[in-house]
């Protein structure tokens, strides 16, 4: 009896757990494949200074890039300290793209930018 009770208990602790899903960004609103509607698209290259690496600065830079809703592509090189971001200039705007970049850290700034 204690032993049914025991694996009763733990199948009910252990069905309880589940494992979050990492969040993905997706559009505020999903249209099917056959209404989509073209999105216009602009890109904006931008210096970025305060960069002293490409692993530590650079890359987490990009990955915060890529994870904000609105841009589709971003690319840091961190030997030309050059972002090349191409994004949805409904949903953000270069000054926004600029406050992502400022929001990863204090000792990075854009001191260049030009849409393309």
């Amino acid at each position: 009896m204690k032993r049914t009770l025991l694996v009763l208990l733990t199948l009910i602790l252990g069905s309880s757990c589940q494992s979050k899903k990492p969040e993905t960004k997706t559009p505020p609103i999903q249209q099917e494949e056959s209404t989509r509607v073209e999105v216009a698209t602009a890109t904006v290259s931008m210096t970025i200074e305060g960069m002293v690496c490409a692993m530590g600065c650079a890359a987490v830079i990009e990955k915060e890039l890529n994870a904000t809703l609105g841009i589709s592509k971003a690319r840091v090189d961190f030997p030309s300290k050059n972002a090349l971001i191409e994004f949805d200039d409904a949903q953000i705007n270069p000054n926004g793209i600029i406050d992502v970049v400022k929001g990863v850290g204090e000792a990075y700034s854009v001191s260049a930018f030009s849409i393309e």
